[in-house]
């Protein structure tokens, strides 16, 4: 019983380091950086936590591992994580005091637990890494080539429908309209929030490791397909129905990358666990 305590008095002593940094993220950061999806991870891996909670019982104890044999590296873990931690907090640096979560749960996880127990958590320890909120100079360097590989694609399939679209770097003249690839349609958000709820589809059914390799491989091509799809709708009610309800398109058209990736997700499921693939 003083053990439990004591436990639940050391994470409430690490809820409360990172609070502030929470805080933050919570607070704007994400929405300056146009990384809206981050909202969801935590919530989303405290499900992940609880809803293994019979299987995490059989994992603590000391029949489940000895602890002594972990103990240097529960430490090394624990240190470079609060180490981290201090560093991204003085320096200003949210992106390494954020990613600081992942060693210093694993390594609190293994010293207090073991690492039977740390290996059950291993996902939605890892799955915190997507809270992290990419440096703007990164962020650039991602974004702007997908922005123009985006007008590049649409261009080519458009012109071979003989619609009137020239390309000017990432400007698209559509007959009297002109469109701007801003940073919203690079797909970058919308691709890192299906490779969010990608990864815990996959996770979160049963099948073989093959069967899950091949779906997470999937992700990003069918996230990559619904964003080109999307820019082009937005193109085409652009041209015929103005730019009013072009805009109003661009509004609700992230649900076209969203149910792209989810049926193709569950077609390549079903088809996968057919006898003979399973």
């Amino acid at each position: 019983m003083q053990r439990k305590i004591l436990n639940y008095v050391i994470w409430g002593l690490i809820a409360a380091l990172y609070s502030p940094v929470l805080y933050q993220l919570y607070k704007g950061r994400w929405d300056l950086v146009d990384y809206t999806h981050a909202y969801f991870i935590l919530p989303i891996s405290l499900w992940l936590v609880w809803r293994s909670r019979n299987t995490l019982r059989h994992c603590e104890g000391p029949k489940a591992t000895k602890q002594s044999k972990w103990m240097g590296l529960s430490l090394v873990l624990l240190f470079t994580g609060l180490f981290m931690f201090i560093f991204g907090w003085r320096q200003d640096y949210l992106f390494i005091s954020t990613i600081s979560l992942i060693p210093t749960l694993f390594g609190l996880t293994i010293y207090l637990y073991g690492p039977i127990m740390a290996k059950a958590l291993s996902f939605p320890i890892f799955y915190l890494i997507l809270m992290a909120p990419p440096p703007l100079g990164i962020l650039d360097s991602i974004t702007i080539p997908m922005r123009y590989w985006i007008s590049v694609a649409t261009t080519h399939i458009l012109q071979a429908c003989h619609y009137p679209i020239i390309q000017s770097g990432l400007m698209l003249s559509l007959g009297s309209h002109e469109i701007y690839m801003g940073a919203p349609c690079s797909g970058f958000r919308s691709l890192i929030t299906m490779i969010s709820l990608g990864l815990v589809y996959v996770y979160v059914i049963k099948g073989k490791a093959i069967k899950k390799a091949v779906l997470l491989g999937s992700i990003v091509p069918l996230a990559l397909l619904g964003n080109l799809l999307r820019v082009i709708g937005m193109c085409l009610v652009t041209f015929h129905f103005g730019e009013n309800v072009g805009h109003k398109f661009h509004d609700i058209s992230g649900f076209i990358i969203f149910f792209v990736l989810i049926l193709g997700l569950m077609g390549m499921d079903s088809l996968l666990s057919r006898p003979g693939h399973e």
